[in-house]
């Protein structure tokens, strides 16, 4: 199969998968949430490995610690899914402001330049979203994350097939 192909019927599945999203966010965000919890499994997993198969290494004690925080992590987050997702979700609202803030910053310190106001309505907007989110947190929590998973799948497959159809034509 050609690369061109391959690129194509990625995109294809990655957009029929954002529109599915989309479609039913409180089960993407579930999926999310289930995803993210087994990824800090894994890497608690790897983190305990290194931590006990390095008996040398002077990060040894650091490495257990973060291991186990990841463990703990990822077994609260498949224990409890929808705890998992407002906990995911206060994260995401907590990024929102603390982004938005950092690009405000930014933006004053770049008063006299052309990015100011790039600046300055990219951490408004940023700070704005986090604001919503924690104002209607029940809300949020139940959809957010399959929101987001379903426009990054629709960008991702749409740039994919695009791709694809670019690599088809050279």
């Amino acid at each position: 199969m050609r690369p061109a192909s391959l690129l194509l019927g990625l995109g294809i599945v990655l957009l029929l998968l954002g529109i599915l999203a989309l479609t039913n966010p409180l089960a993407a965000s579930l999926a999310v949430t289930t995803i993210v919890g087994v990824a800090f499994l894994f890497g608690g997993a790897v983190q305990l490995w290194l931590a006990f198969s390095t008996p040398d290494d002077p990060q040894r004690l650091w490495h257990g610690f973060i291991g186990l925080l990841a463990l703990v992590a990822g077994v609260s987050l498949l224990a409890d899914p929808l705890g998992g997702m407002v906990s995911l979700t206060v994260l995401l609202g907590v990024l929102f402001i603390a982004t938005g803030v950092a690009r405000l910053l930014i933006a004053y310190r770049n008063r006299e330049t052309p990015l100011f106001w790039v600046l300055l309505l990219s951490g408004a907007l940023s700070v704005v979203i986090g604001a919503m989110i924690f104002g209607n947190l029940a809300d949020a929590a139940t959809v957010l994350l399959g929101l987001l998973l379903g426009i990054e799948l629709l960008a991702e497959g749409l740039a994919l097939i695009v791709l694809g159809l670019l690599a088809r034509r050279l």
